[in-house]
This record gives structure tokens, sequence and C-alpha cells, in this order.
């Protein structure tokens, strides 16, 4: 296909059609659905001038030609049936040729999946990422199924007005990933459903949250901009500016609220204790929490941030945590693998703040996030540095109260032990602790040490 700079038209695409032998049916199962703080939204009247100037001046700064070039689009015709199938014919006919053409503009960058490892909270479908220079995602893309969410109307959906199905889908997929934008600071989003996208900007003004937004329909009549157009300047206005942390912190107006005592009173003031032998899932709210996003990293289950969060009217009142944070919205058998770790902490509770972290609280985030605040213990040896015997001494030490309490760590590794500035060892990532079988797997576990 065909194409040029600045206006990149987009034709030709090949079609997603819905597969013939797909059978539709409204749902019935019950779903946590998400609840933020989204609180208006408004149209983004200048994107298409905002795209075409952020366009117009990198083809400018590389002086590249207006003459027409090829992008590899394989208009093939694919029947879908799932969401999965949609990305995966998005990624082949739109998003390998908007990353052909951002890195004619030297953007080097690509569109990482879920399970890439990128630090992001939450897993949106999406994010645009510059690899290990810049890991942090700029931008997040969210997609639905048109026959799911049919994106048509969400200013009347968000306002109560449409109250379909359709409709009501289509506010929890908006609801979504505001939730990942705002988790990870992120300034742009865009919402799919393939045939027509939602191109996303947090604003705030201060006393309410704010989604800017514009639509693009893939075969509407006479666009204003083309879909591959909006897609390559949204990832070049994110590159220009990509951060949007609130101005307005969580302290700030809240603190001395009451709906902040009422909301660190329903966090059990951070001090959990477990009851017939787990802790309680428990609501967090967002505004309570400052998420440290250059120290989040990739865990088994999911992201694994450091946060302080709010403990009284006080603004420099807070209590330091490390959060593991695990989307309950894209995978929600992550909360039984966190309820596994939580009662692992909880068989464990004699030995909290000895030789494990203390268990803070086991919460939930906007209905999009389960979290574990955990007590920060340190830093995991280094896989270069040298155990001496002391230090070993110490390592089996901490590992032999677990043992003694009937219980082996599942997951011998330097990163999961932690030493603290006091020379303290701590263990942790309790995912896959549990009841030891015998005495056998105790000694072998604890043979494990000598092989660090």
């Amino acid at each position: 296909m065909e194409t040029s700079l600045p206006d990149l038209p987009f034709t030709h695409c090949g079609q997603a059609l819905l597969s013939p032998d797909f059978h539709t049916s409204t749902k019935t199962a019950p779903r946590t659905y998400p609840r933020t703080d989204l609180t208006a939204l408004r149209s983004w009247i200048s994107f298409p001038d905002d795209v075409h100037q952020v366009i117009q001046s990198a083809t400018n700064r590389v002086n590249l030609p207006s003459t027409p070039f090829t992008v590899g689009v394989s208009s093939k015709t694919r029947f879908v049936k799932t969401e999965e199938k949609i990305r995966a014919h998005a990624m082949v006919e739109l998003h390998e040729r908007v990353e052909d053409v951002v890195h004619m503009f030297g953007v080097v960058g690509c569109f990482d999946e879920p399970g890439s490892g990128a630090p992001i909270i939450g897993d949106p479908d999406f994010s645009w990422v510059m690899g290990r220079v810049q890991p942090h995602p700029k931008l997040v893309v969210e997609y639905t199924a048109w026959w799911v969410a049919d994106l048509l109307d969400l200013p009347a959906a968000f306002a109560g007005t449409r109250c379909d199905i359709l409709s009501r889908q289509s506010l929890e997929s908006l609801e979504q990933i505001y939730g990942y934008m705002t988790l990870n600071n992120n300034r742009f989003g865009i919402l799919t459903n393939w045939q027509r996208a939602w191109f996303l900007r947090r604003a705030e003004t201060d006393d309410r949250k704010t989604l800017d937004y514009f639509v693009v329909e893939l075969d509407g009549p006479n666009p204003p901009i083309s879909m591959l157009k909006a897609w390559v300047g949204m990832i070049l206005l994110a590159e220009d500016n990509w951060i949007y942390a609130s101005p307005t912190p969580s302290a700030r107006d809240f603190g001395d609220t009451k709906m902040a005592w009422r909301a660190i009173r329903d966090a059990e003031e951070y001090k959990s204790r477990p009851v017939n032998g787990e802790y309680r899932c428990l609501p967090l709210d967002f505004r309570l929490c400052i998420f440290d996003l250059s120290s989040a990293r990739q865990g088994t289950n999911g992201c694994i941030v450091n946060a302080r969060f709010l403990q009284s009217s006080g603004l420099h009142d807070h209590l330091s945590v490390v959060c593991k944070a695990a989307d309950m919205l894209r995978y929600p058998t992550t909360k039984a693998l966190l309820r596994d770790e939580m009662l692992a902490y909880a068989a464990l509770q004699t030995l909290q703040g000895q030789v494990i972290p203390i268990l803070h609280g086991f919460y939930e985030v906007w209905g999009i996030i389960h979290v574990l605040a955990l007590q920060p213990v340190g830093d995991a040896i280094p896989e270069d540095e040298s155990i001496d015997v002391v230090l070993r001494k110490k390592m089996k030490a901490s590992l032999r109260h677990i043992h003694d309490a009937g219980y082996i760590h599942g997951d011998i590794a330097r990163r999961n032990f932690c030493t603290t500035l006091y020379g303290d060892v701590f263990l942790v990532d309790l995912e896959r602790c549990r009841p030891a079988a015998n005495q056998s797997e105790l000694d072998d576990e604890m043979n494990e040490v000598d092989k660090l």
C-alpha cells in the first residue's frame, strides 16, 4: 500500500470480519468492573491539528520527502470471533506499519504485549516502549471486540443516557484504559475495537479528572484524519511529552478530609491482621498511594513497585511499602495466586518483621489491580556478589525459621534473599511457599543455599 507524508493515507488494509459461525450472547457471569476517579469527558477538538503539526515537525527534522512510499499491508481479509484475533489482525495490518513510519523519523520503539517484561502497573493489551534505555511505557493501548463494546457514544454512556449492554461495556473499557493510564502516569492512550479508535489524553482541573477524546472511524466517510496518521501522531505526541503526574497529588486537599480518614480506616490503617488464617481483601483508595514508577519491575505474577501510603493528615506522613500488583481484570486467576502468597504470610505471621516482610494489607485498587503491600527489607543479594561464610550462615538461619514453622520457601534464589542496612537477612517472594511434606524436603531446600 502506498502512502505519503504528512497525511499518511491508509487505504486497502486487510479487513477484519466477524466469523460466520460466531454466536454472540449477553454476558451473565458476574465480574468486577473498574471503578476509577474519572469525572468528565471532553472533546479533543485540536487533535487533527496537533497530530498534523507533530508529524510535519518530525518530517522537517529528518528532511523526509513528501513523495509516496510503500508500507507493507497484507490486505488480507480475516474472520475473527475473539478479541485475541482482532489484536493479531491489528498487529499485522496496523501496528507494524505504524512502527515502520515512526522509525523513519528516528523514533525507535515497539508495541509490547503483556508479559514482555515492561515495568508497568497492570497489563494493557499493548504498551509503546523504547527498550532498555527508556523501558517505562509512554503510551498504552487497549482493544475490545466491536460486538462486545461498540464504542459508539462514550459521552452518552458516561452520562448515563445510553444504558444498553454495548454502551455499558464500552464504558467499562474506557474506565479500564483510564486506570492503566493513571496508574502509570501516562498522558496518552488509545482505546479501539478495530472499527473505531478513541484517542485519549488525560487532563485535569482542580476538581475534575478529565479525558480529552477524539474518535477516528477506520472506514468512515471523509475522515478528518487517517487511522495511520492518528496512531503515528499519538506516538510522536507521547514521545514529546508522555508523563502526566497528577497536579493534585494524593495528600493535597484530601489528607485533611473525613473521606481520607475513612479511606485509611477502610484499609485498616495498613495494619491488617489475618482472621481465620487469611487476610481480607480490602479497598484501597488510589488517592492514598504514591507509586515510584522508576522502581517498577516485572515479577512472576505481576508488577513489583515501591510506593508510599498516606497515613494521616500530615503531608509528609507516609508509610513506605513494596507493592506486588497483579492485574485482576486481565488475569482473574492472579487474585488466587496472590491469595496463596497471602495465606503463606498469614501462616507465618509470627515471622513477619523478623525473617519475612510484614504484610501491611491485601488490597484492591479501582477493581483493576490487587496489591500485597509489604515492608521494604533491603536489596536482593546480587548475582555477581561473593557470599561469605557469615552471610551464608545468616541466610540459613532465616530459612531455618521458616522450616521450623513447618514450611518450605519453594524458590531458593539470590533474588529472594534481601539484606538490610543493619545486616539482617530476609526471605521474600513467598509465591511458592507451602507446608513441607517431610524432613527430607526441608533438608534438600537448606542444601540449595550452599549452591548459591
